[in-house]
């Protein structure tokens, strides 16, 4: 059997849900409303560009390592 519920009536319904007291006393933990700015940063002159293509060039040689494990399983 399927009830019908009004918008009004699911309304009242969250309402007396928010002022139901926790049983166990536990503090409401929600923070306040904050904005966030973000500032993106096209600049590619790094800072430290050594430290950039290195770490990238790991990354190249663990897929290569794992695409000849793939071929070799897979062979």
């Amino acid at each position: 059997m399927t009830a019908t519920v009004t918008l009004e009536d699911a309304l009242s319904n969250v309402d007396l849900l928010e002022e139901l007291p926790l049983p166990d006393q536990q503090p409401c933990i929600e923070p306040l409303p904050s904005s966030l700015i973000f500032q993106p940063n096209f600049d590619t002159n790094f800072e430290d560009r050594n430290a950039f293509v290195t770490g990238i060039a790991r990354y190249i040689e663990q897929a290569t390592v794992h695409s000849s494990m793939l071929n070799n399983f897979c062979n």
